[in-house]
């Protein structure tokens, strides 16, 4: 569509979800490999700008909810560095990476320091 359009794709991004929600969709286009052979061959990249909210039940609405959704205690910068953003570098091609809501300054610092200072 995007070239009959003559539009130009430059990259894909997962942004305000779960990071396990990014690492599932991450795996899918790994192992896909057509998917992936194209996107490599048309140098699409991709990103992910994962949150650090509580995950939402399926049937949760707006209308009902009586407060603000609560951050996770499980994604200190470290761990959203070693349990989701090493491995989508490192074993999901991912090119992009930052993060949402929830995501702090210190998360992207501490990024910062493992993906550029430690290279």
């Amino acid at each position: 569509f995007a070239e009959k359009q003559n539009v130009l794709l430059l990259g894909i991004m997962f942004n305000c979800a779960e990071p396990e929600a990014i690492t599932l969709a991450l795996q899918q286009i790994h192992q896909n490999t057509t998917l992936s052979k194209l996107l490599k061959n048309k140098g699409i990249l991709l990103g992910a700008y994962a949150n650090r909210l509580t995950p939402i039940a399926y049937d949760w609405s707006l209308e009902e909810s009586e407060s603000a959704q609560e951050m996770r205690r499980d994604v200190s910068p470290k761990q959203y560095m070693e349990k989701f953003v090493s491995v989508w570098v490192k074993e999901l091609g991912l090119q992009m990476v930052g993060g949402c809501c929830g995501i702090t300054p210190e998360h992207i610092a501490y990024m910062h320091s493992k993906l550029i200072l430690e290279e």
